[in-house]
């Protein structure tokens, strides 16, 4: 279950973003959003929040305020988002973590070492890919973090950046030249992400036994980086295989 956290104020959520999704139930059994979350007893009691050390993902709006079932919401009080960031999911460590609000811009996120954690996403761009984000993660149970921060093209975005790394490395020799796996010293972690990527169906161990015990030039090489960015640029996929 993916756990959406946001007061949704004033019918925000759709008069602001047109998002009706959430609230029609499309993604019933995958998603559930929480729009109130009452104080607890004292900043170290995190058993009100118990459910959500379960979830797949959390999606939090770092402004949501706590909540009194007399008071309503308590202004400026924030405990519950300090617990989850703090407690419950600590920056992606424990669950899959994204922190998004309206203050925010381009989603901030490292994955090449933590592909749980998105630490900031403007509001409105949260939305705007919460819909394939959800898609993926209910057509293949996966949490797939980049959906938010790229977009639903994110594969074809990295492989292109992927690409322009390996492609421009000065290991790299003449055309002529054959391909070592030294020549690939230097990119091997973008060649290997590329390899992920793009040519899912091989393992990336057995491509590289294949580079040392069958070197291909440079110029072939060369020629199925461009194959696969441009599969992915035209059909968002790459039809290409590595043999």
């Amino acid at each position: 279950m993916i756990y959406l956290i946001d007061d949704n104020q004033n019918n925000q959520r759709f008069i602001c973003y047109n998002i009706n999704f959430v609230e029609d139930g499309d993604f019933d059994g995958y998603l559930r959003s929480i729009e109130k979350i009452e104080i607890g007893k004292s900043f170290s009691d995190t058993s009100h929040l118990d459910f959500l050390k379960t979830a797949d993902c959390i999606l939090l709006h770092t402004t949501t305020e706590d909540y009194d079932k007399d008071k309503g919401f308590l202004s400026g009080s924030k405990t519950n988002v300090l617990k989850i960031k703090e407690l419950i999911s600590k920056e992606g460590e424990q669950i899959p973590l994204v922190l998004f609000s309206n203050s925010m811009g381009e989603a901030e996120f490292d994955f090449e070492s933590n592909f749980n954690y998105i630490s900031s996403i403007k509001k409105n761009l949260l939305y705007e890919r919460l819909f394939d984000f959800l898609d993926h993660y209910k057509n293949t149970g996966s949490v797939e973090l980049r959906i938010i921060a790229l977009g639903k093209n994110f594969a074809s975005k990295e492989i292109s950046k992927l690409a322009i790394e390996i492609l421009n490395s000065d290991e790299l020799k003449e055309n002529s030249d054959y391909l070592k796996l030294s020549d690939l010293s230097k990119i091997i972690n973008s060649f290997k992400s590329f390899v992920e990527l793009s040519f899912p169906k091989n393992d990336i161990d057995e491509i590289l036994n294949e580079i040392e015990d069958n070197p291909m030039k440079i110029q072939d090489f060369k020629k199925k980086i461009n194959q696969a960015t441009e599969s992915y640029i035209k059909y968002g996929k790459n039809i290409h295989s590595w043999e």
